[in-house]
């Protein structure tokens, strides 16, 4: 694919002193996208050498690669065994929730959703990705009372963490799904 190619020449042209992950992220997962693992496979051994790299990715990405060649059992495994040593780590517990959300295990998603937040608990402001997930996951489930009160929580950390108020952006685009929820 034409993605695949472009990175892989803006790896070529950075392959004397790798600086950032970011493009060997971008063509692991269009790699991955087209079932080809074992190039993916092959990126992601170089990738965990670079310095910005954060090693919770490498059982992820070895889950999607599993995914990618029919092995949902060896991917399961792969999350189960990543969950225990990485059960502290916010980004770990995100991307697992992402993980589960991409397999359709709303339940198992969540949870991790909810963790990966909690884990954040001091480390403020938070980011909201993981409670835009579960609200999302509450209204694909028809919980539209439980999606409009994960917004309430969202927007509560736009205004007690990030310092929004009730007119800004921010708050408002949230107030409207909350509003577009609650009338489904």
């Amino acid at each position: 694919s034409m993605a695949i190619d472009f990175y892989k020449e803006v790896i070529e042209q950075d392959s004397d002193t790798p600086k950032t992950p970011l493009p060997y992220y971008y063509i692991i997962d269009n790699l991955i996208a087209d079932h080809r693992t074992k190039e993916a496979a092959k990126y992601l051994e170089v990738c965990q050498t670079l310095p910005a790299y954060r090693p919770f990715l490498t059982p992820i990405y070895q889950a999607h690669i599993a995914l990618a060649e029919y092995d949902e059992a060896r991917a399961d495994a792969i999350i189960a065994e990543a969950a225990r040593v990485f059960s502290e780590d916010s980004g770990f517990l995100f991307e697992a929730a992402q993980y589960f959300a991409s397999k359709c295990e709303y339940e198992k998603a969540i949870g991790f959703y909810e963790a990966s937040w909690s884990a954040e608990e001091d480390q403020k402001p938070r980011y909201t990705d993981a409670l835009h997930g579960i609200a999302l996951i509450c209204e694909i489930q028809g919980e539209y009372q439980k999606a409009a009160d994960t917004y309430d929580r969202l927007i509560t950390c736009l205004k007690e963490e990030w310092g929004y108020t009730k007119d800004d952006a921010p708050v408002k685009e949230m107030e409207r799904e909350k509003q577009r929820i609650l009338q489904k």
